[in-house]
């Protein structure tokens, strides 16, 4: 009776993948550094995973320090990587030759391609499309504005979360293999950025408002407006359009946001007393 308990297959409880699932969700980036960026809470998510299938010191201590390593990827998305990294742990405890570094090799070969795909669908679609809503209702002065994105994004954040994980501990490492091969990793990753870009757009038209204000006048007769009879001829809006793009290209040159920010506020602040903008 005694050999068929210890020969026994371990399963992770559902208690414990519930609780593994939250540590991810709510503390990923608790203790985020720059020298293994989200290890810490990586390992933290472990915790429940770890306790539920070992049970000497030796082993928990060493489970935990093995995902002590690097580790950064998209919070969402990137929960599919810690649902299979239990599931790699319970294969362990039941046997499978998984060592360290094939574990770590897995998490790590999954936390690029993840990011990207979690960031497009995150910061690209999902998050300017609730803006998009949330800024709408508020600038109406609809108190609902706010709520709808901060409860919105949660929502997301968590729910996505949660079937990620789930999907990489009940599929494991084939279902990351399967949509890799067969491209659906890269269509969705296209598919998110061209509706990110389109709600993106769509925010730049409708609340980045300026105009060019001065006009060159002779003998107290209006001659010519830059804005009227040039821009707007040209194309209405080009100067947001072209202040955005323009932002965009620093940010991708590693500007700080609080610079850009800073220059888009004493730029506006001073061209606006001057009378070239309005």
């Amino acid at each position: 009776m005694s050999a068929e308990k210890t020969q026994a297959r371990k399963k992770i409880s559902r208690r414990a993948l519930l609780k593994s699932w939250f540590n991810w969700s709510a503390f990923l980036h608790g203790l985020y550094n720059w020298e293994r960026m989200q290890a810490v809470g990586f390992a933290h998510a472990m915790v429940p995973i770890i306790e539920d299938l070992y049970e000497t010191k030796e082993e928990i201590s060493a489970a935990l320090k093995r995902h002590l390593v690097f580790f950064n990827t998209s919070p969402q998305v990137g929960a599919l990587a810690a649902g299979l990294a239990a599931s790699m742990e319970e294969q362990r405890a039941n046997g499978v030759p998984l060592d360290d570094d094939t574990i770590n090799s897995v998490k790590t070969s999954l936390m690029g391609p993840l990011a990207g795909l979690g960031d497009t669908i995150t910061q690209g679609m999902v998050v300017p499309i609730l803006l998009a809503i949330g800024i709408s209702l508020g600038l109406e002065g609809n108190g609902l504005g706010p709520l709808i994105y901060a409860v919105g994004a949660s929502a997301y954040a968590y729910a996505f979360s949660y079937w990620a994980y789930m999907q990489g501990y009940v599929h494991g490492g084939n279902l990351v293999e399967r949509m890799y091969e067969s491209g659906l990793l890269e269509r969705l990753s296209d598919a998110a950025g061209f509706v990110g870009l389109i709600a993106t757009g769509g925010l730049t038209a409708r609340y980045v408002n300026f105009r060019f204000a001065y006009e060159l006048k002779i003998s107290d007769i209006t001659a010519f407006s830059l804005q009227t009879q040039v821009f707007d001829r040209l194309m209405p809006g080009l100067l947001p359009l072209a202040t955005v793009l323009i932002i965009w290209h620093l940010l991708k040159k590693g500007a700080k946001v609080t610079n850009i920010i800073w220059g888009v506020f004493v730029a506006g602040t001073i061209l606006g007393a001057l009378g070239i903008l309005a």
